[in-house]
């Protein structure tokens, strides 16, 4: 497989990135990827960054399409809505798709790497937790804490083999999305990642991380905090709970 010739969507959800938006966009088309386009998925953002994002890509003449959705609904159905909407337009030839943050916390310059390896891989991961990734130096000792310990404790409830199992930064290829069962993903925010990685691990797919450096946003606050992580963990209980009663009903009556 020519990877090099097969069409690239990037999916990024926004809800008040009008200063990173335009930093993102010039960093992805400066990469220099042939037939890359970029949908952006925005929850009508009071910063007008929908209109910043269309207004940007209108005079450099970029590839760029915009969601617009009226309200803030969370960052998993944004997800679930622009993949939805590559896949409704594409064609029956496979694709390769891109997940990112618009905040810059995700590094355009990884992206070449990582679809590269989509020519003997289903998913490619940016992770923090494999080696070679990491995040900025910069961090605190709660926030580096925060993070590897929520997805540590994550990984041992789901039972998910990959390292970094909360990343929002991957790329897949489209046979997979299409494969995807998008009624059993419940999470509109944080746990929708590690809804995601349930599913491709429980596919069979091919997955391979590619180590990164998690960035700083450019702009604004983390939302990360130990209620959101607490709440991702009740969520896969609940839901692995039904796996485990569905499991028992079978045997039960077989």
């Amino acid at each position: 497989m020519n990877v090099n010739r097969i069409p690239v969507y990037v999916v990024v959800p926004t809800y008040n990135e009008a200063q990173s938006i335009l930093v993102l966009l010039e960093e992805v088309f400066r990469l220099g990827i042939e037939n890359i386009h970029v949908l952006i998925v925005d929850d009508n953002s009071p910063d007008s960054t929908a209109k910043v994002a269309r207004c940007y890509a209108r005079n450099n003449r970029l590839s760029v399409s915009i969601l617009n959705r009226p309200t803030k609904k969370g960052l998993g159905t944004a997800y679930v809505e622009g993949f939805k909407e590559v896949l409704r337009g594409l064609p029956e030839e496979e694709v390769f798709v891109v997940q990112m943050d618009a905040d810059m916390s995700h590094s355009p310059s990884y992206l070449p790497s990582m679809i590269d390896l989509l020519a003997r891989n289903d998913v490619v991961v940016g992770s923090r937790y494999c080696q070679g990734g990491g995040s900025e130096e910069n961090w605190s000792v709660y926030r580096k804490g925060l993070s590897a310990g929520g997805n540590w404790a994550i990984r041992f409830v789901s039972g998910l083999k990959v390292n970094d199992c909360t990343s929002g930064f991957k790329v897949f290829r489209s046979h997979v999305l299409k494969n995807i069962v998008w009624d059993e993903i419940h999470c509109s925010g944080f746990g929708f990642q590690i809804e995601i990685a349930m599913q491709c691990e429980n596919h069979g797919f091919r997955i391979q991380e590619y180590p990164i450096i998690f960035n700083d946003r450019i702009s604004g606050d983390s939302k990360m905090s130990i209620a959101i992580i607490l709440e991702a963990i009740y969520k896969i209980i609940c839901e692995r709970l039904k796996i485990f009663k569905v499991i028992k009903f079978l045997k039960l009556n077989t």
